[in-house]
């Protein structure tokens, strides 16, 4: 097993969580394409300059610069932007139950596409992971009222193109070095918001922008943008679409652990008991994937360390 995946993946979760938090110190500031427009554009910056000193790797080949291009409006331009603007118009609650459809999602494509193979672990780990996310969250805080459906269905959107990212990327990983992959893709992503941003930052007052949303701003681009998308590729590369998206279920239980610290609350027996269904979820998917691995032949090993 390898375990540096799995600490990635973790990592990215919580970057991936804390966005959610951190989002509401900038939105009264910055509206949610303005935002998507710094992430974008950051870490498209950003990634340049990582991959000028570490990887000489060029992509030539017009079938995979369309790829990467269409890659770039799936999983980073439209998924970003329908992400704020549905935390924008739904609850937080309503957020976190239906963030947990990623794994269902990216399951249902992989396998659609034949990328992946459906094993009875597989399957079981990701159910038994999601009745524990659903029961820390609580199905019966789900909030359907009309003033908040298009903010759900935004939330639903988003996470259907972001597992259809997860999928589409697998191939493109397996000829590319994964700062490569993510590099281009967010050159892409920069060119395509770049109008739509500079429009919706026309009336902003960037000069004067309250600290913390100013300190916001920097982690969003820093923290959720750069380091866990690379992170997140970067696993990529070496396991399975469906066990990446598996990870999602850490979300809510994050927000969970992390109240007593933040807000002082009382850690529950609700979410013990929904950490380990999320755990035992996890483990039995890698079992399951550690499996299907080694009948899936070379394009579905993990690479060795390195590569």
């Amino acid at each position: 097993m390898n375990w540096g995946v799995h600490l990635a993946l973790i990592a990215v979760q919580f970057l991936f969580a804390s966005l959610t938090i951190v989002a509401k110190f900038v939105l009264p500031s910055i509206p949610p394409t303005g935002i998507v427009y710094f992430r974008i554009t950051g870490a498209a910056l950003a990634f340049v300059a990582i991959k000028a000193l570490t990887v000489r790797e060029r992509v030539v080949a017009p079938r995979d610069l369309l790829a990467m291009a269409g890659l770039a409006l799936v999983g980073v331009v439209f998924n970003q932007i329908f992400f704020l603007e549905g935390v924008k118009r739904t609850t937080a609650i309503n957020t976190n139950i239906l963030v947990t459809t990623v794994p269902v999602f990216t399951l249902a494509i992989a396998l659609l596409l034949k990328r992946e193979r459906a094993t009875g672990e597989k399957v079981g780990g990701i159910v038994l992971a999601a009745v524990g996310a659903v029961f820390l969250i609580g199905p019966d805080r789900l909030r359907l009222d009309p003033a908040m459906a298009f903010g759900n269905a935004l939330i639903v959107f988003n996470t259907s193109l972001y597992a259809a990212y997860l999928v589409l990327s697998k191939r493109l990983l397996e000829r590319y070095q994964p700062v490569t992959v993510v590099t281009y893709i967010f050159l892409f992503g920069a060119l395509y918001i770049a109008p739509v941003g500079m429009v919706s930052l026309r009336d902003v007052d960037l000069f004067h922008l309250p600290r913390p949303a100013v300190a916001g701003l920097v982690y969003i681009v820093a923290g959720s943008s750069i380091l866990a998308y690379y992170l997140s590729i970067w696993a990529l590369r070496r396991t399975a679409s469906s066990l990446v998206a598996m990870y999602v279920y850490l979300q809510p239980l994050m927000t969970a652990f992390g109240a007593p610290i933040i807000l002082h609350e009382r850690v529950t027996p609700r979410a013990g008991l929904a950490a380990g269904l999320i755990f035992g979820g996890l483990a039995l998917a890698t079992w399951g994937e550690q499996r299907s691995g080694q009948a899936l032949g070379a394009a579905f090993r993990p690479p060795a360390e390195g590569g």
